[in-house]
């Protein structure tokens, strides 16, 4: 008998998607954690600012200009001159901003709420977003001495004309008129509301169970997912700033299939759960002392790095910060710290058994226990 697998929802589009599917089926986005959320990156990061690695290499960071940002005018002037411009066009800007100090940052989101950054506005923790009069949509993030921007230039909406496609007539017409339609076609729509607020999308995604897409439905503050009773996949989201998206589409053949073997499955035969009895058994043949082998491996790969790391400081700490050889054990170091990378992401499941756990609490206890003997 086939088990279910765990659902997530895309970070993209919130459509419904299986936890270990590598794009969303709905809008193709990967379906994959940004590293740098991910708990064991932000533990390195801890961990190697505690020690000051950056600091060797400090004299070599890149600088860029502010004048050639394309979105230049639309925000306030870093303090810092010294970082990464991943993303630059009229669209969008995506701007790493090293060395800024905390209170550079804090200030920051001052200069940001001067300029109007403040409509729909949310901190979290390191966190600031918020949205300005035209429609400029920004995220800030603050990780060890480094800004992280992100500014989204608003869609350009007209008058909604609503799609005639026959999949689009299953909806109903939203309160609002002003929007653009992104994608229109037979198998789905891909469709903008401006002038929506966050009241008028609730009543919208009522509308849309009403008119039966209340099948499988998921609802949060800010998005619904829900099929019909054909098995039309329809996702709504609140993006802010008063602009709602909606998408539908068909099912595919694949869904349709897949939903008539859950249905077959219902009913396993003798033989179906006597291979899973047998499949549960090989998996447990596979622990290491409870664990999962790729989570062991994971964690000691993680013990050996950090056991070089404070040989390194050490090292490190008794000269004087100008041998040029530490600067090649630095290179080999952060090499050793990809292939660490690549452990992690091999495992990465995000939850651990009671072995996995009392595991990981010795291994960090050890790690810690070293860390604290560098910084003595």
């Amino acid at each position: 008998m086939s088990k279910k697998p765990k659902m997530v929802l895309c970070r993209n589009c919130n459509t419904p998607i299986a936890k270990n599917a590598k794009i969303c089926p709905s809008c193709g986005a990967k379906n994959k954690k940004p590293f740098f959320k991910r708990w064991w990156f932000v533990l390195f990061i801890i961990i190697l600012i505690l020690g000051g690695i950056g600091s060797i290499s400090r004299n070599r960071k890149e600088k860029f200009d502010w004048n050639e940002v394309e979105l230049c005018e639309q925000l306030p002037k870093p303090k810092s001159n010294v970082g990464t411009i991943i993303s630059n066009d009229g669209e969008h800007l995506i701007l790493h901003v090293e060395k800024t100090s905390k209170g550079d940052y804090n200030a920051y989101i001052e200069e940001c709420q001067s300029m109007g950054y403040a409509v729909e506005s949310e901190k979290t923790g390191d966190n600031y977003t918020a949205f300005d009069e035209e429609g400029y949509g920004l995220d800030l993030s603050y990780i060890g001495e480094t800004m992280y921007i992100d500014l989204d230039a608003p869609i350009e909406m007209g008058i909604l004309n609503w799609p005639k496609s026959e999949i689009a007539g299953l909806l109903p017409l939203p309160k609002s008129t002003v929007g653009k339609v992104s994608t229109d076609t037979e198998n789905g729509c891909y469709i903008y509301v401006g002038e929506t607020s966050i009241d008028d999308f609730n009543a919208y995604a009522d509308e849309c169970s009403d008119h039966g897409f209340s099948v499988d439905y998921e609802r949060g503050d800010k998005f619904y997912n829900a099929k019909d009773g054909n098995g039309n996949k329809l996702s709504l989201s609140y993006q802010g700033n008063n602009v709602m998206v909606i998408q539908i589409r068909k099912p595919d053949e694949t869904e349709t299939n897949e939903s008539e073997t859950e249905q077959e499955s219902e009913h396993p035969s003798v033989a179906e759960q006597e291979t899973e009895l047998e499949e549960n058994s090989s998996d447990s043949a596979e622990l290491i002392d409870g664990m999962r082998p790729e989570f062991k491996q994971a964690m000691d790969s993680y013990e050996e790095f950090m056991n070089e790391y404070c040989e390194f400081m050490k090292k490190y700490a008794e000269s004087d910060g100008t041998d040029v050889g530490l600067l090649a054990d630095y290179a080999s170091y952060m090499s050793k710290y990809a292939d660490v990378v690549e452990d992690f992401e091999a495992w990465d499941d995000g939850e651990m058994n009671t072995a996995e756990t009392a595991y990981y609490l010795v291994v960090q206890t050890r790690v810690s226990k070293k860390l604290l003997e560098v910084a003595e």
